[in-house]
């Protein structure tokens, strides 16, 4: 019973960074609601690889913003530096260091656009390329790419024009061409050429992005060339930018020129070669920056500096110089704790006299290392056409792994680009988060968090991805200098939580990653909706429940990783009354015609991760929900206007479902493992709410049974408590010693919603307990 609307809407929601969107195929004849779906309007994390091999995180919110946050596929010096753009055209570009020499050369520009490659399901395993052969070059595929299929040479021997071939790159074979960069850079330094000079491949003349239309420039582009003249009615004058690198050198690289005038008339994103670009432009005027590395003759990025021109006029034949030992600011951070840096960004944006575009969509560089290597700027002053929004970010570790904090510090944007910059922070200006990562004791070791401050009246933001050895606690010092609304997100095994969270300064946090036992469901959503729609709402009849995969914070919503081997296999169905509506190879149901009064539901919603190497508990789950509509005259139901649900419209508001929820807090280490022999449980039952809206039907009763013999059969624990707030207790006997028992749990309001879930495997007993 599959329909378009839910295909839609689920295709995005399960890409909430959390690669299941296999899990909704093609979808039915029934009539679609209006497009709600996430990929028009929400919050959702997409993860694509680049050619190189890195992986980038994009997390769209609610607003629209992006936070981009890179996994860079090697951890050798310097792999982690990255430029970014963001063209006149809104499309996001991310670019390795490594791979600047010859991005717009060889390496078609296309590969990097990362908006483009969201677009493409295939782009989170793979980038489709066409490489394009000169002349009388056998076709044969280059380093680091796979090809399926050769069209040759054009007949009658067109000049300079040889065979093509299609094929793709992975995650893995990336790797191997980063490693050829790095090898072809080195040589380059090594013998005193610049960066780039000697050819990627032989025989290649470029390697893009399959579909793409390189020209180099961005739409609304008017003029590019190298004569003067008219175009368009415009005046076009021949402007060379002149670029250095910190040794003097002519650099190759890319540039971002704006016209600040009307960033509509101009803005493009243009190759950098030996030094110089020379391009057709409109009189006028206009600003540039453009970042440029340094490389060491091992081939590795030990600097990047972001250089910038805030106005320049154009009249004439111009000439622009951009040198990169100008950028003598050190993007730092002065912590009142010791810190070492393992993320460092300096963003800047160019809005134009106009005042139509907003910053977070403005022509757009930000330059970032994710391992601390340094960041350079060169100071400016603001801008005398149209406006410049700067801001720099940082992140480091205590320098002792044994240390347990860490800081994220994100700077009040600027209108200029300052010589100080160096973010002074002190005790009471930073939020404390104590933080918990858990992991199951299948899973990797090694993950990632992610830490990223949303602002909309900054150029764009990253979240700092690090390495986080798990489980772990540490104290994360947060910035508040934007209002102190961070997201972030942990990436344990195959399992991804994201999570945003408002801070104040001076104030003490504290919040659990991925801790267990894991179930289906929903939370408590304070300030933002995990996918960007209600999953729990129903307007004009029209009826959808999502279920979030969750841990044990009811802020949290999550998913299978993009980095997991396998998803888990998911089954819901709904049924009015005790006849079946609808049934999904998904965690979602969607239904039309929903507006019976008094009729009752009946949602069951299966998750079976069994398969999963990286998973030895919460094996399998299963969420039963009982629940009748909400009454149009529920004011506490009804959602607020800034967000919006599948069926919504002017005269059918949303109103959210009196979905019961639970979350647990189960006496375990930070493996799910419990050392105990009486053992407790906290349980938390309340209703699904988003901002604040939802049922306020009071919890009547809850239960908790644990089974050790794989659901067998099923003890009762002891329950104290009441209105929704129960401690369980029971005992693990000598019997389950390394073993994983079962839970259930049944709760019930006073309206008559029930909840029964069953999670198999769901925490590990220690061999000896205690």
């Amino acid at each position: 019973m599959r329909n378009r609307a839910l295909t839609g809407f689920l295709g995005g929601a399960l890409a909430l960074g959390l690669a299941a969107s296999a899990a909704v195929a093609s979808a039915g004849t029934a009539a679609a609601a209006p497009d709600t779906s996430p990929a028009a309007t929400g919050t959702r994390t997409q993860d694509v690889t680049l050619v190189t091999g890195d992986r980038v995180a994009v997390t769209t919110t609610a607003s629209g913003q992006d936070v981009l946050a890179v996994r860079p596929a090697s951890h050798a010096a310097g792999a982690g530096a990255f430029t970014s753009f963001q063209d006149a055209s809104g499309d996001r570009y991310v670019i390795p260091a490594s791979a600047e020499p010859y991005a717009g050369r060889q390496l078609a520009l296309s590969l990097f656009d990362v908006t483009a490659l969201m677009k493409d399901p295939s782009a989170a395993d793979r980038v489709p390329v066409t490489v394009s052969f000169k002349a009388g070059t056998q076709p044969t595929a280059p380093t680091g790419l796979t090809l399926t299929s050769t069209t040759p040479a054009p007949a009658g021997g067109t000049a300079g024009r040889g065979a093509s071939a299609r094929g793709y790159a992975t995650a893995a074979s990336g790797r191997q061409l980063a490693r050829l960069l790095k090898q072809r850079i080195g040589a380059d330094v090594t013998a005193g050429r610049k960066p780039g000079t000697t050819p990627l491949f032989q025989g290649v003349a470029s390697v893009g992005r399959t579909g793409a239309a390189d020209t180099g420039a961005s739409a609304g582009t008017a003029a590019d060339g190298l004569q003067s003249g008219t175009s368009n009615g415009y005046k076009l004058d021949i402007l060379t930018l002149d670029v250095e690198d910190r040794s003097g050198a002519g650099a190759t690289g890319t540039v971002l020129l704006t016209d600040t005038d009307d960033a509509t008339v101009f803005a493009a994103v243009l190759p950098v070669v030996d030094g110089v670009e020379k391009v057709a432009v409109p009189d006028g005027h206009y600003s540039a920056a453009i970042p440029v590395p340094t490389y060491d003759a091992a081939g590795d990025v030990t600097a990047q500096s972001l250089v910038t021109i805030t106005d320049f006029t154009v009249s004439g034949a111009t000439t622009e110089d951009m040198d990169a030992r100008t950028a003598t600011a050190s993007v730092t951070a002065d912590t009142p704790r010791p810190a070492d840096a393992d993320f460092v960004s300096a963003n800047w944006a160019r809005t134009d006299a106009t005042g139509q575009t907003p910053v977070e969509y403005a022509p757009t560089v930000w330059t970032t290392t994710t391992d601390g290597t340094p960041v350079y700027v060169n100071a400016q002053p603001a801008a005398a056409v149209g406006a410049v929004s700067y801001n720099e970010q940082w992140s480091g570790h205590a320098p002792d792994a044994a240390g347990g904090y860490r800081y994220d510090l994100d700077s009040a944007g600027t209108a200029d680009v300052p010589a100080d910059q160096q973010i002074h922070v002190t005790t009471g200006q930073l939020a404390a988060v104590a933080e918990r990562y858990d992991r199951d004791p299948a899973s990797p070791a090694d993950g990632q968090v992610t830490s990223g401050e949303l602002a909309s009246d900054t150029p764009g933001m990253w979240s700092a991805m690090a390495t986080q050895t798990m489980p772990a606690r540490l104290t994360d010092y947060l910035s508040t200098f934007n209002g102190g609304d961070w997201l972030q997100e942990s990436f344990t095994g195959d399992l991804v939580f994201i999570g945003e969270r408002t801070v104040q300064a001076g104030h003490n946090y504290s919040v659990d990653w991925a801790r267990g036992p894991v179930t289906l469901g929903l939370g408590q959503y304070p300030d933002t909706i995990p996918a960007g729609i209600c999953e729990a709402c129903v307007a004009d009849g029209d009826l959808l429940a999502f279920l979030e995969t969750n841990d044990s914070d009811p802020g949290h919503a999550g998913g299978p990783s993009v980095y997991a081997d396998a998803s888990p296999g998911y089954q819901a169905s709904l049924s009015r009354d005790g006849t079946l509506v609808d049934s999904e190879d998904s965690p979602g149901v969607y239904a039309e015609g929903q507006d019976t009064p008094g009729a009752r539901y009946d949602l069951v919603a299966d998750q079976d991760s069994s398969a999963e190497t990286s998973v030895s508990q919460s094996t399998s789950s299963r969420t039963e929900l009982t629940f009748g509509l909400p009454s149009a005259a529920d004011t506490d139901s009804l959602l607020p206007d800034t967000l919006s649900c599948a069926g919504q419209s002017d005269s059918t508001p949303c109103l959210v479902l009196p979905l019961l929820t639970a979350h647990y807090d189960l006496a375990t280490d930070g493996t799910g493992t419990s050392h105990r022999t009486e053992q407790r449980m906290g349980v938390e039952i309340g209703h699904v709410t988003y901002q604040g809206a939802g049922s306020r039907a009071a919890i009547t009763s809850a239960t908790v049974q644990v089974s050790f013999n794989d659901g067998q059969t099923w003890q009762k624990a002891s329950v104290t408590g009441s209105a929704g707030h129960y401690q369980a207790h029971w005992t693990n006997p000598v019997g389950a010693r390394g073993t994983n028992p079962s839970i259930r749990v049944t709760a019930a309001d006073a309206d008559g919603n029930t909840l029964s879930q069953t999670v198999m495997h769901a925490y590990t007993v220690a061999g000896i307990t205690s």
